[in-house]
């Protein structure tokens, strides 16, 4: 669970969670969004991880309050 959003480079809020898991694949929930979200990508190398990392700014820039 995340307690503080500063220290990534991730965008975020307090209190979200989730789990990444082989070949790419990653979720999170983030109740103060109201927001869970699930990505899967077959890929088994490193360069998975800097999809994950933009994927998920994109969806945080994507909410529109």
């Amino acid at each position: 669970m995340v307690e503080d959003v500063a220290p990534g480079a991730v965008l975020g809020s307090v209190g979200q969670y989730g789990w990444g898991g082989a070949a790419g694949t990653f979720f999170w929930v983030d109740p103060q969004e109201e927001l869970v979200a699930v990505l899967m990508v077959q890929q088994m190398t490193p360069e998975a991880i800097p999809v994950i990392a933009n994927w998920k700014n994109l969806v945080y820039q994507a909410i529109a309050d």
